[in-house]
């Protein structure tokens, strides 16, 4: 197999992309023309099922892909050189042609008419066509900001969004308004935890559950933790609500102190523990006895205690917005303003507890209001 394209979703594409890496450590990946395609080098199968199963900024794989600038060519030209792929990459059974565009158009190029050709291409090398239920899926996305095509052999869904429509923060029966999107609550479990294999996942101040739940639905072993009865008994009710009114026998909301978490996990859990996720409760929002300050500094030091030895952790922060929107990762010495404290001091709160900053995004709420997204991995202890 030639190189793999990784289609990203357009919501947050540095956030999937760093997604993709923690879901795919065998992989070498590879920015190509457009913010949302990344060429895979490397990886296993399994791993590569595994992301497109539970990864929230993944639209699918183009296997064997190829990319093009239409800058210096035709149509003519570029669907030459797709007969001569069609040729050079045989699939069989029966097979479709799937198109879409990213942004705006390409001018002078129709990605209907050039999707309509390509049709024809596999029609006259005799492939049988079904639109319905295609054994393989010929793949065509045209990337209008950077005037890019991008084709090949699709693996996953394509166009369908993260599937979180029936499960929106809004709807579950314990509901708060500073409760997490699905998307970024599955987005960060995955950063955290990485493969499925590596182990399980701890939410210590688990609020309504929402790390919990997507957690949980990836199929991950997973405990949310909450020093308070009342978001308990809350977190517990939407993971029934999520699994259909079912006791998850893989996870569990527990009453505990997020900076005494040996006291609360399972005792085979120590060292095990693959990520952790914590979106920490400030402001008019934090009801705890201890400053902020020193109840993330223990907290983040009793997770490193359980932590398995690769293990990675996402803290979420409140931030005033970027004088420039941008959905890129940004260098850990950025000059980020925090709703509350220093962002120097809480690098190196997290640097002292045992944890490595890996990278840091910004996620865009209102025009008043973002949130800063700090992956860290585990430290080497002397």
């Amino acid at each position: 197999m030639g190189d793999m394209l990784a289609c990203l979703r357009g919501w947050h594409p540095g956030l999937a992309k760093a997604e993709l890496a923690a879901l795919m450590p065998d992989a070498r990946l590879e920015m190509e023309r457009s913010a949302r395609w990344v060429r895979v080098h490397g990886g296993s199968d399994v791993r590569r099922s595994e992301a497109l199963r539970i990864a929230s900024g993944l639209q699918c794989f183009l296997l064997d892909a190829v990319v093009s600038t239409t800058d210096d060519g035709s149509p003519e030209a570029w669907l030459e050189s797709m007969a001569a792929y069609v040729d050079a990459y045989p699939v069989e059974g029966t097979v479709a042609v799937r198109a879409w565009k990213q942004g705006s158009k390409i001018p002078g190029w129709s990605t209907s008419e050039l999707s309509r050709q390509l049709g024809g291409v596999l029609f006259e090398r005799g492939y049988s066509v079904d639109l319905e239920a295609p054994d393989h899926v010929l793949a065509l996305v045209a990337d209008g900001p950077t005037a890019s095509l991008a084709c090949g052999w699709m693996e996953g869904d394509g166009q369908a969004a993260f599937s979180n429509g029936e499960r929106k923060a809004g709807e579950r029966p314990f509901f708060k308004p500073v409760s997490l999107d699905p998307m970024l609550a599955r987005l960060a479990v995955n950063m955290a935890a990485g493969p499925l294999e590596r182990g399980p996942v701890v939410d210590p101040m688990t609020g309504t559950g929402g790390f919990l739940i997507e957690a949980s639905l990836s199929g991950r072993n997973a405990i949310g933790i909450d020093i308070h009865s009342e978001m308990v008994q809350g977190a517990n009710a939407n993971l029934l609500w999520a699994h259909g009114g079912n006791d998850p026998e893989h996870a569990a909301v527990k009453r505990g102190d997020a900076t005494r978490l040996p006291d609360v996990l399972p005792g085979e859990w120590s060292g095990k523990v693959a990520g952790f996720v914590l979106d920490p409760p400030y402001g008019r929002n934090s009801h705890g006895s201890m400053a902020n300050d020193p109840l993330l500094e223990a907290s983040l030091r009793s997770a490193r205690a359980v932590a398995h030895p690769e293990a990675g952790f996402v803290l979420i922060l409140p931030l005033h917005p970027l004088a420039e929107h941008t959905t890129d990762g940004l260098p850990l010495d950025h000059p980020f303003a925090l709703l509350n404290g220093e962002w120097p001091d809480v690098q190196r709160l997290v640097t002292s507890c045992g944890w490595a900053p890996q990278s840091v995004h910004v996620e865009r709420v209102h025009r008043s209001l973002s949130r800063l997204i700090l992956h860290a991995r585990c430290a080497p202890q002397d």
